[in-house]
């Protein structure tokens, strides 16, 4: 089935690239010092906020932020009267399930329930599908119980993308045929739909055929399990459509982002960055999901967090050693590499992989209060949340209309009032 934009997709693709140069004002740099072990104990007396969330470089200002797994005692979080515990979790129909169980025990009165997540962080341009799923489960709780966006820790601006051979890059129309790892219907994913898009090339969304005048695709758990596919050679038998024969395909390029580009490299190389969110700037920001009706009984908190993790994205910004800080409690959040190599990684980088071929890898940044207020439209200008949220769940609904025959409306999934609040807040002490 093939994917065309239409014009009015491609104006917004154009609006959105300049948003992003636009965003260019928000330059990025680094954080100071480390630790090889969280504190033990943190924000004494307060209760534990669960945040669930991927190992992901625009997420560096919740890391200073927190000052390890558990909001250190010195740490903005702690300042700001928030015990947050972060906790990675790759898999976002676990993300899901956390949710759910968070919304059950609030259900059953518990008013900070034990079990699931307070907070999930996942990718802007994939959360219509996200919520969707999510918010059909909790309706049945009610209304009340729905998750929402309520804030930014950063973006995406390179490390999430399509990787495949030098000559589907030169050559587009050589990608028919090709045999893609990846999360379907999710963020990095949708980076290639445009792509094709773009080319005039025609999508197979059906991962159980193969079509040779089209891209395929092999489904993936994870982004980390996409980069793995294709290092260890993964095949397939897959029917042809032409032929209604079974063949033996095996997979030749992945979408994915930091860590998994890098093992792609290091481990197997032969692919480049065909297209990333360094090319499509303003397509993919982070995005911070709570229930309502917890985040509605403890507005403070809410609050608390989001201008902790502002105030230290608004640090690393300046400072190159608050992001070296930041990249070290991300290696212990993450459990996965050293701070070097977050920090490495966090603006994109070109190096020779394992064949001795250039490829580009990784690149993020951090997000403050002001590119909050940009992001959400908050300043009277371009919703980009809005428009990246409704013109990629367009895209998964053209692919998949079984699966997504529809999706919840922009204004429906957002609760600005925190961010309005913040604002608010910050133009007041600014005056005095």
């Amino acid at each position: 089935m093939p994917y065309s934009q239409a014009s009015d997709k491609s104006r917004l693709f154009r609006l959105l690239a300049r948003g992003l140069t636009l965003a260019a004002l928000l330059g990025v740099t680094a954080p100071a010092a480390a630790a090889d072990k969280p504190a033990a104990s943190a924000c004494t007396g307060k209760p534990e906020v669960r945040f669930y969330h991927w190992a992901w470089n625009a997420q560096m200002g919740m890391m200073l932020a927190n000052g390890g797994k558990q909001a250190a005692p010195s740490s903005a979080m702690c300042k700001h009267g928030v015990n947050l515990k972060l906790i990675r979790e790759d898999n976002t129909d676990q993300m899901q399930a956390l949710m759910a169980t968070f919304a059950e025990g609030l259900k059953k009165g518990e008013a900070n329930p034990a079990g699931g997540a307070h907070f999930v962080a996942i990718m802007g341009d994939g959360s219509a599908v996200f919520l969707k799923g999510l918010n059909d489960r909790l309706r049945k709780l009610g209304p009340e119980y729905t998750a929402a966006v309520v804030g930014s820790a950063g973006y995406s601006r390179g490390e999430d993308k399509f990787m495949g051979p030098a000559a589907w890059k030169a050559d587009p129309k050589k990608a028919r045929g090709g045999l893609v790892a990846g999360v379907l219907r999710d963020g990095d994913w949708n980076i290639a739909l445009k792509w094709l898009g773009d080319h005039k090339i025609a999508n197979n969304p059906d991962e159980t055929s193969y079509d040779p005048d089209a891209l395929n695709w092999v489904n993936a758990s994870d982004y980390i399990d996409a980069a793995q596919k294709y290092v260890s050679g993964f095949c397939t038998d897959l029917k042809n459509v032409k032929t209604g024969k079974k063949e033996k395909h095996c997979v030749d390029g992945v979408v994915t982002w930091t860590p998994g580009d890098v093992t792609v490299a290091e481990k197997k190389g032969g692919l480049v960055s065909i297209v990333s969110t360094k090319e499509n700037r303003m397509q993919m920001p982070n995005v911070i999901i709570g229930n309502k009706k917890w985040m509605s009984a403890n507005r403070d908190t809410v609050k608390g967090m989001l201008a902790a993790i502002f105030e230290a994205g608004d640090q690393i910004k300046k400072d190159p050693a608050s992001l070296k800080k930041a990249a070290e409690m991300s290696a212990i959040v993450y459990g996965e590499k050293d701070g070097a190599y977050w920090q490495k990684y966090f603006n994109p980088v070109s190096e020779k992989d394992k064949t001795g071929q250039s490829v580009e890898l990784g690149g993020s940044t951090v997000n403050g209060l002001a590119e909050n207020v940009q992001l959400f439209g908050l300043d009277g200008k371009t919703n980009y949340f809005a428009a990246t949220y409704t013109t990629f769940a367009d895209i998964v609904k053209s692919q998949y209309p079984q699966l997504l025959p529809a999706y919840d409306p922009v204004a429906d999934v957002v609760d600005m009032s925190y961010l309005k609040e913040l604002g608010a807040a910050g133009k007041t002490t600014a005056k005095k």
